[in-house]
C-alpha cells in the first residue's frame, strides 16, 4: 500500500513539472480559464487531500505556485482571474481550504492577496 502512494506521489510530481514547463508562454497573456488554474494544482494534490506532507521550497508543489505568482502578477486583470479561481478550487475542496490556504506560506510565496473564502479578488 504504501509503495503504491509513493508511486501515485511520483507521478503527480512529474505531472506538475510538465504543467509547469508547458505554461510558460501563459505568463505576458491574460488568463481567463480556471481549468489552466485548477490544473496548476495537481502537484499540490497530496497535499490539499491529505494535509501532508507539507510542501517545501524548490518542491514541484512549490514551484506550481510560485508559477501561479508570476501568472497573477504579469499585468492586465491575471491577479483577479487567479484570485477567482482559487476562490473556486477552495470552494470545490471545502473540507480542505485550509491546506489551499497555507500553500503560499510554506513556498515562500505572496500571491498579493489573501486566499481565504472572504476575499474581494475585485481589488
Amino acid at each position: 500500500m504504501e509503495f503504491c502512494r509513493m508511486g501515485s506521489y511520483r507521478a503527480w510530481r512529474i505531472i506538475g513539472v510538465l504543467m509547469l514547463l508547458s505554461l510558460g508562454a501563459l505568463s505576458g497573456t491574460p488568463l481567463r480559464e480556471c481549468p489552466t488554474v485548477t490544473q496548476l494544482f495537481t502537484a499540490c494534490s497530496y497535499y490539499i487531500s491529505y494535509g501532508s506532507p507539507d510542501p517545501m521550497p524548490g518542491s514541484p508543489c512549490c514551484d506550481i505556485v510560485s508559477r501561479l505568482n508570476i501568472i497573477a502578477n504579469s499585468g492586465g486583470n491575471n491577479k483577479q482571474y487567479v484570485c477567482r479561481c482559487l476562490m473556486g478550487l477552495m470552494e470545490t475542496h471545502s473540507p480542505n481550504a485550509t491546506a489551499i490556504a497555507t500553500l503560499p506560506g510554506f513556498c515562500g510565496v505572496s500571491l498579493g492577496f489573501t486566499i481565504d473564502p472572504n476575499t474581494d479578488c475585485t481589488l
